[in-house]
């Protein structure tokens, strides 16, 4: 957390830079300070894609600034509209994810896998166990249901779709154990023990993150919830 309000705290600073350098020069770059802004948080938001190897953050940050620049860019030349823009960057998105999926699970990857789940374009309800859980949906609804007496860590992947993952009946192994959610375009439903110690480092990207009801933190063992919401939101729902 301390580098992450470093970071911003420097993010601050260069916005502040760059308003008194075009106000004091007379710098015409076709947008106001408001342009300004969006900008720099775009170009934070591609970074920030690359590093977590997120194809969602990275086209629309690219699509958003070819927004804000159209005209400087010569995108009204070519009748590009915003919405023309988005879907191009939607399709590139999808193709970008379905193409380098390897990569992105080679990053997030374990050394060992108990439970390996897909499923697409279905509604479906299954039990999964194991320590190392791993379940991804792609146009569908799922519901999983983790059972587990040694629950060690969770990788949850829904892409344009609603999944539902039930951690009521597992048992953290050891002193804490880690779930990492990706939701694109969805909605992610977490149903988390209210007596567990959460720590919530989940971030979101033109999506949102909620918490339904309150953890009471009174466990040993701690939770730590990580990923992002790109376009969706990802509920935490405390039983």
């Amino acid at each position: 957390m301390k580098k992450k309000n470093i970071a911003w705290g420097l993010f601050f600073v260069f916005l502040a830079a760059v308003y008194l350098v075009t106000s004091s020069t007379g710098i015409e770059i076709g947008v106001g300070l408001p342009g300004i802004f969006m900008t720099i948080m775009f170009v934070w938001l591609f970074v920030d894609g690359i590093r977590e190897v997120n194809f969602y953050s990275m086209t629309f940050a690219i699509a958003f600034i070819c927004i804000i620049y159209r005209k400087p860019l010569g995108l009204e030349r070519l009748n590009l509209t915003n919405w023309t823009i988005l879907g191009a960057a939607l399709l590139l998105s999808i193709g970008l994810s379905m193409i380098f999926k390897d990569v992105r699970r080679k990053k997030n990857s374990w050394e060992k896998t108990i439970n390996w789940d897909e499923k697409t374009g279905a509604s479906d309800s299954e039990q999964c166990s194991g320590e190392h859980i791993r379940c991804e949906n792609n146009f569908g609804s799922a519901i999983r249901y983790i059972n587990s007496d040694h629950f060690c860590d969770a990788r949850l992947e829904n892409n344009f779709g609603s999944m539902s993952v039930y951690f009521d009946n597992a048992m953290i192994a050891g002193d804490a154990a880690s779930i990492e959610v990706e939701n694109n375009f969805g909605e992610t439903n977490l149903y988390i023990p209210k007596e567990w110690k959460v720590q919530n480092e989940l971030r979101h990207s033109f999506g949102a993150v909620e918490a339904i009801g309150h953890s009471e933190g009174s466990s040993v063992a701690a939770l730590y919830l990580r990923g992002a919401a790109n376009f969706g939101v990802i509920k935490i729902h405390y039983i």
